[in-house]
């Protein structure tokens, strides 16, 4: 038997969909950025060195990008790599690990002369409601940039203690899990390690999570 072909309408919207989604890549990929983080630790009574990978959104013209305070946590030295490859050190301008956010900054002198920081855009998170489709963007596994997608399946969900109703209570000790304020969007884009810190983005082109 030989395999169904796609009926005209059906073709017509898979078309209209990949050019919407490509489209919507377009605008955010240019300011994506993978994030290398050399951390220090001091818990064996020596001092033991490591490392991590995540993503990260270029958020305006001086070089700020917004991460997770996860892939930031226990970091000394910061390393941004653009989309045109470029490798850049950056400072640690501010994290806060309830909200699970954190914001870098890009040395702008490192910058390659002639280069024009690309920017994401803002969208409202706010305005997303179930079945809504995102898209997943980042790095994962350091490998290059990539993008999946998704539907929203709960766009308030709130994360708890496990013991009951109540928050669970906040001690900042290692292994403290982050993000206990947030607000998440649940969705069913795939997320890989690595994809930390990179944006969720509606089919605008806005970062929406």
């Amino acid at each position: 038997q030989p395999a169904p072909t796609l009926t005209d309408g059906s073709q017509r919207i898979r078309e209209d969909m990949r050019k919407i989604v490509l489209d919507a890549r377009d605008k955010v990929f240019p300011a994506l950025a993978n994030i290398s983080v050399i951390t220090v630790n001091y818990a064996t009574g020596q001092e033991t060195k490591g490392g991590q990978n995540g993503s990260g959104s270029i958020i305006s013209k001086d070089g700020y990008v917004v991460t997770n305070h996860h892939v930031v946590e226990g970091g000394k030295k910061f390393k941004v790599t653009l989309a045109d490859k470029q490798e850049l050190p950056a400072r640690l301008v501010g994290d806060d690990p309830l909200t699970d956010l954190a914001v870098l900054q890009i040395d702008m002198k490192q910058l390659a002369p002639g280069t024009e920081l690309a920017v994401a855009n803002w969208g409202e998170s706010t305005n997303l409601t179930i079945g809504d489709t995102v898209m997943a963007m980042g790095s994962p596994f350091s490998l290059s940039r990539s993008v999946t997608l998704g539907i929203v399946s709960n766009a308030d969900r709130v994360f708890t203690g496990g013991g009951g109703d109540d928050v669970e209570e906040m001690e900042f000790d290692p292994g403290q899990r982050t993000g206990i304020f947030t607000r998440w969007i649940q969705h069913d884009a795939a997320i890989n390690p690595g994809n930390s810190g990179g944006p969720l983005v509606n089919l605008q082109g806005q970062i929406v999570g």
